[in-house]
Order: structure tokens, then sequence, then C-alpha cells
């Protein structure tokens, strides 16, 4: 073979080569360009993410305050910021005493805890911590700035059939 034939097959090689990265990357934009159009809700997001989290406390304080969270849409992703949550508001804690007898008491209602949540959430409507640590959120404690009261938010719960969720410690 000569020179010019090896140059030449070299050539169609790497043109092939070049063409199979192009039409990996044209399939690659088109699936997003489908997943974007495809893609649920804002609100819809925000349902499946909190759902998937499972945090009781805090799919409360969304439902009786939307306000609560603050939802950013990104391009392929949205972005949550829900922060000081007074979680306290939405559990019922009690400190047991594993007996015998078993005893559990109410924890005296002074007792306050909030919480800043933040996580992303993806097309699909899965979230991810946005720092990358493992579990599906980032939180933190923080001091409350509260202008809820307790009895004002168990009658709105009572009214929409959310009972708080119990919570026991030791």
């Amino acid at each position: 073979m000569d020179q010019d034939a090896q140059r030449r097959r070299r050539r169609a090689e790497w043109h092939i080569v070049l063409g199979a990265i192009a039409l990996i990357g044209v399939g690659w934009v088109g699936w997003k360009i489908v997943k974007v159009v495809t893609a649920p809700s804002t609100e819809e997001a925000m349902r499946l993410s909190l759902a998937e989290l499972n945090v009781s406390e805090l799919s409360t304080a969304y439902t009786l305050h939307p306000d609560t969270c603050a939802i950013t849409k990104l391009f392929w992703k949205w972005s949550v910021a829900c922060e000081d949550v007074p979680i306290y508001l939405y559990r019922d804690l009690r400190r047991c005493d594993p007996g015998p007898p078993r005893t559990c008491r109410t924890v005296p209602s002074d007792y306050q805890v909030c919480v800043s949540y933040y996580w992303e959430i993806d097309l699909y409507g899965k979230p991810s911590n946005p720092i990358g640590d493992r579990g599906r959120y980032a939180s933190v404690g923080d001091k409350c700035r509260l202008n809820r009261s307790l009895a004002s938010e168990r009658e709105e719960m009572a009214k929409r059939g959310i009972a708080p969720n119990l919570v026991e410690v030791r």
C-alpha cells in the first residue's frame, strides 16, 4: 500500500470516529430536549420530590404554606430552599421511658426546632443533595424566625385532615 492510500484510509477512519461522536452528541441533546419538554410542572416536581424525601414535617409545612420553600427552575433541574422551617409545629414530641411499665409524656411546648432544607430536583422529580453529600437533601438547624403559632398551625392541620408526626425521644 502506498502512502496516499494509507492517508486516505486513516482519514476515512477518523471521519467514521468523528461521525459516531457527533451522532452520540446529537442523540444526547435530542434526549435532553425531549426531557425538558416533557418534564413535570414545578408544582408536580416539588410534590414528587417531597414524597421521595419522606420528611413529613417538611411536607406538612409546604402543604400549609407553599411559600415556605423557594423553588428556582433552571434549564434541566429545579433548586429548592426551604429555610427556617419550624418542624416542631408539625410533630408531637414525646419522651418515653421503656419501663416497665412503658410510660410517655409530652415534651414541653417551648421546645423549638427549626431546620433549613436544600436540594435539587431532576427532570424525573427525584431529589438530590446540591452539595453532593450523601442523602437526598442538605439540612442545617437554625434559629427560629417564627410568624406562626402552634395553635393556628394545629387548627389548620385539623381542617385539612393532617395529623402531626409522632416522634419519640429518649
